[in-house]
């Protein structure tokens, strides 16, 4: 049985083996629009995206640890393990941050290369229905105009709060809601059609 590394030998350098491994976690990472963190159990990040990065920086923590919020819900998920086993249990929780609205907190146990370690996913809610937005415009050609009253009403807009926003009238708005929701039939019609032809 091989003896553990001491203490100089643990953070050498990594194998050419795990190398690459970690190299293609960093690029799925940074290319995500959600934000990701790994931690280990006592609250230290491992490794994080861009998002996660820019979400951290607005709950202002510490660059190598987990602001306090997100610290609280991954608590629960290590107290989790005395009542479950170690499979993998999760939690999610939302936080609402005064310059980005809400962010939703995923936090799942994961073991890597042997090691429990905490995965974090952190979802800006509002890039969320932002990009169904510009999704759904692309997919069902809205007009730059219904894009932003479909953004809105993603968000849970009435008319009378999108009227105001864009300076245009309810009616307006109720035409433009309108449109969409008749191009969107129009989409899943054609879709229907093409799945039974």
């Amino acid at each position: 049985m091989k003896a553990a590394p001491s203490q100089a030998e643990a953070p050498g350098p990594r194998t050419a083996a795990t190398q690459p491994a970690f190299s293609i976690l960093r690029a799925a990472l940074e290319s995500l629009q959600d934000g990701f963190v790994i931690a280990n159990q006592i609250g230290e990040i491992e490794r994080i995206n861009t998002p996660a990065r820019r979400i951290c920086a607005l709950l202002q923590a510490k660059a190598d640890a987990l602001p306090a919020e997100i610290w609280r819900v991954c608590q629960s998920v290590l107290d989790s393990q005395t009542v479950r086993s170690f499979q993998k249990s999760g939690i999610d929780a939302d936080i609402i941050l005064p310059d980005l609205g809400t962010v939703r907190v995923r936090v799942q146990n994961i073991h890597l290369e042997q090691v429990p370690h905490l995965l974090i996913i952190l979802e800006d809610r509002q890039q969320t229905l932002r990009n169904k937005a510009l999704s759904d415009a692309a997919l069902f050609g809205l007009t730059e105009r219904e894009t932003e009253v479909w953004q809105m009403r993603l968000r849970g807009a009435d008319y009378h709060e999108i009227s105001a926003k864009l300076w245009i009238s309810q009616n307006t708005v109720k035409k433009h809601v309108k449109n969409i929701l008749a191009k969107q039939r129009s989409h899943q019609d054609d879709m229907e059609y093409a799945l039974m032809a």
